[in-house]
C-alpha cells in the first residue's frame, strides 16, 4: 500500500475559524492542566495553529489559556459538541496530554470533564486513551506486543464504527512520526478492508 499523504486526509480549515479556535482554545487547556506547560507541548500547540490557519487575535488568545488564563470550558466543549468533531477533538486532546510523554492526572481528569460534556460513551474513552498510550508504548519497541497491538485495533473498531474523521493535522503517536505515518497506513488500510465487506 502507498504511503499516506496529506492529500489523502481532510483539511480542518474548511470548518469556521471560530469553531477552529474553540477546538485549539480546548486543546491548550489540556496543555495548560498539569503543571508546567512543556517545550513539546508548545511546539505542538504551535505546529496546530499553523495548520489550522488561525488568525492572528485567536492565536494570542490560544497561548494565553495555554498559559493558564481561565476560559469557560464547558460552554466551548457544547459549541464543538454541535458539530462532527466530537471524537476527532478527544483523539487531539489525548495527542496534546501525550505529547510531553506522559499522561498526568490532572490532564485525564479534565480529558474525562470534556468527554462528558461531549457525551462521549465511558467505554469509548477508555478504548481512545488505551490507544493514545498504546500508540506511545508500542513505538519504543522493536517488535509488536499483542497487548498494544488489541488496543490499537480496538480503537481501529471504535472510529471506524464511529466515522471518526482523521484529519492531516491529527497525530496518532504524537512521540514518534514514523510511527504516527505506519499508524496512519493502518488506519487507511483498515477503512479499506472495511469498505469492501473486510
Amino acid at each position: 500500500m502507498a504511503a499516506v499523504g496529506k492529500a489523502d486526509l481532510p483539511d480542518i480549515t474548511r470548518y469556521p475559524w471560530q469553531r477552529r479556535k474553540d477546538y485549539l482554545m480546548l486543546v491548550a487547556a489540556v496543555a495548560a492542566s498539569d503543571d508546567e506547560l512543556h517545550p513539546d507541548e508548545l511546539a505542538l500547540l504551535r505546529r496546530w495553529m499553523d495548520q489550522f490557519n488561525l488568525p492572528p487575535k485567536s492565536r494570542e488568545v490560544v497561548l494565553a489559556i495555554a498559559n493558564r488564563q481561565p476560559l469557560k470550558r464547558d460552554a466551548i466543549v457544547r459549541r464543538l459538541r454541535q458539530t462532527d468533531l466530537t471524537y476527532s477533538l478527544m483523539l487531539d486532546l489525548m495527542g496534546m496530554a501525550m505529547a510531553d510523554g506522559v499522561l498526568m492526572d490532572k490532564e485525564i481528569a479534565m480529558l474525562r470533564g470534556v468527554a462528558e460534556v461531549l457525551e462521549l460513551d465511558p467505554i469509548h474513552f477508555n478504548i481512545m486513551i488505551e490507544f493514545i498510550h498504546s500508540a506511545h508504548q508500542a513505538a519504543q519497541l522493536s517488535s509488536p506486543e499483542p497487548l498494544y497491538e488489541h488496543n490499537i485495533e480496538s480503537a481501529f473498531q471504535l472510529m471506524c464504527e464511529q466515522k471518526v474523521r482523521l484529519f492531516k493535522h491529527t497525530l496518532l503517536c504524537v512521540s514518534n512520526a514514523a510511527f504516527d505515518r505506519q499508524l496512519k497506513q493502518r488506519w487507511m488500510k483498515y477503512l479499506d478492508g472495511h469498505a469492501n465487506g473486510g
